[in-house]
């Protein structure tokens, strides 16, 4: 199996694109989500998502 320039490519750019998401969601979760959970519940995650798989 042999490697082209446009392969190699399409392979940094994914990465890239990876990345990327991978940063915007834990910026995302990290300054909305979980500062929510934290005031309403006052850090009690635990029981909540519990009541929520019910």
């Amino acid at each position: 199996m042999e490697l082209t320039i446009e392969q190699l490519i399409k392979i940094i750019v994914g990465v890239f694109v990876v990345v990327i998401v991978v940063i915007s969601l834990y910026f995302f979760f990290k300054n909305y989500v979980i500062d929510f959970f934290n005031n309403t519940l006052g850090g009690n995650i635990t029981s909540f998502v519990l009541f929520l798989l019910k």
